[in-house]
């Protein structure tokens, strides 16, 4: 899927998958994310790359995956924030951006672009509903630090 392409009728959720963030997606749509995120948005989306997954054991991400739905909920919100934000916003600038499950993140884009630590690697996903810009890297709320010990 090329940068900047819109998939018009399909929701962020069907872009992300479609786009090769299949962890990513598969765990949006086995979460309580998922209906809201089917709906008319719209919404930003920052989609870890699979090989973002690796920072699990096979047993921590099933664990993650499927049996701690708290986390997952967390984790997972913190990739996504209301409205519709293309690349070409964050250009020159650092800003700061609430997103969905609370807490903030910090978007770069005085030298390429970046959130947190992690560097978008796909910008501008279009779907009918926002935005999906693919991300090298999981972002990781602060209060999941502590939850994420308990799946070792």
């Amino acid at each position: 899927m090329k940068e900047g392409l819109t998939l018009a009728g399909l929701s962020v959720v069907s872009v992300a998958d479609r786009a090769g963030f299949y962890i990513f997606a598969s765990a949006l749509r086995s979460s309580d994310h998922f209906s809201r995120l089917e709906g008319p948005g719209p919404f930003t989306v920052f989609a870890p790359i699979d090989a973002a997954f690796s920072r699990f054991s096979p047993v921590e991400l099933d664990k993650f995956l499927r049996r701690d739905p708290e986390l997952l909920h967390v984790v997972l919100g913190y990739h996504v924030a209301a409205g519709r934000v293309e690349s070409a916003r964050f250009a020159d600038k650092r800003i700061r951006a609430v997103m969905q499950a609370g807490g903030d993140v910090v978007i770069n884009g005085r030298s390429g672009l970046r959130v947190n630590t992690a560097r978008v690697i796909k910008p501008d996903l279009g779907a009918g509903n926002g935005v999906v810009h693919g991300i090298d890297a999981l972002l990781w709320p602060a209060e999941a630090d502590v939850a994420v010990a308990a799946l070792s």
